[in-house]
């Protein structure tokens, strides 16, 4: 800071704050030269580091200037590796695809457009999350973005394991039209997918919540791609297990029953429970008559 506040008097800027800077030894107390730093930067109106609002930057001659939107953004939902399985979604910035030079994995569509687009650019700055580590768990690796709208931009700047030195930020239209190009297809979507998404998207988590209930997962059954499963917390102390047939259902139609099963008694339901801690034998408050404790069924009993 000493050397840049000489090459700024050598170039013709000038402050008294600057002069004395300019003058000083880097054996001096740390917190005298942030004050002298902090008079300095005043004196001459240059926006402290940490001062700046996202999307601004410090431009020529000290000015906070906002940042060009001069970034494209491109989208594409592709394939996992065979060793995770499922989609990523891999994130385009200029061209260049970004997941994999940052956590390393694009994150699972699910995970960011259900039940509502985390992407979606509002006033308010909020974090996304955007890429996972190689073997498929996000917060194993971890990339976020924190996104505002900026009047005409959507500026983004990553947070972690982030791959570039700088924010980026896109005109506000050309954003706006890649989301809506995105979210208007699904072509990508198995059938399991598809029902998961309408799913995860309908349920009513409020009454889920009122009953203790917290819905965690939905897909085919592991063992059994014939039956359509949910799986639940309860009272954060059991999962539960929650399985429909498919029965020549289209993913609508599989997902409206599961959708009407969830939304019922649970006292009602045909389910499956085991606690997340030893400790407890017992089944869940909520449990009927038709629920029985889940067994592996590969492990001896």
């Amino acid at each position: 800071m000493i050397d840049a506040a000489c090459a700024a008097l050598g170039e013709g800027i000038d402050s008294p704050g600057l002069r004395e800077l300019a003058g000083a030894s880097p054996g001096d107390s740390y917190f005298d030269l942030q004050r002298l730093v902090e008079r300095t930067f005043e004196e001459l109106g240059i926006a402290m580091p940490g001062t700046l609002r996202q999307g601004q930057l410090i431009g020529q001659g000290g000015v906070v200037e906002r940042r060009p939107g001069s970034d494209s953004l491109r989208l594409e939902v592709v394939p996992a590796p065979e060793s995770v399985g499922g989609f990523e979604l891999q994130v385009f910035v200029n061209e260049v695809e970004m997941t994999s030079v940052a956590a390393g994995l694009g994150m699972d569509p699910c995970d960011v457009f259900v039940p509502a687009n985390k992407l979606a650019a509002t006033q308010e700055p909020h974090v996304a999350p955007i890429a996972r580590c190689e073997c498929g768990v996000y917060g194993c690796g971890t990339t976020d973005v924190q996104i505002v709208r900026d009047g005409d931009l959507v500026h983004w700047d990553w947070l972690h394991e982030t791959p570039m030195n700088r924010g980026v930020s896109f005109p506000a239209d050309q954003y706006d039209a890649e989301m809506a190009r995105l979210m208007s297809s699904y072509s990508w979507e198995t059938p399991d997918r598809r029902a998961g998404r309408l799913i995860l998207a309908s349920v009513d988590n409020a009454k889920l919540a009122r009953n203790g209930l917290t819905l965690s997962w939905v897909s085919n059954s592991h063992g059994d791609p014939t039956q359509f499963r949910a799986a639940l917390f309860a009272d954060e102390a059991y999962q539960v297990l929650v399985d429909v047939a498919w029965d020549g259902r289209s993913p609508e139609e599989l997902a409206r029953v599961v959708v009407e099963t969830l939304e019922s008694d649970p006292r009602e339901w045909t389910a499956e429970w085991l606690p997340t801690r030893q400790e407890f034998e017992d089944p869940p408050r909520m449990a009927g008559p038709g629920w029985r404790r889940w067994h592996d069924p590969y492990w001896p009993q």
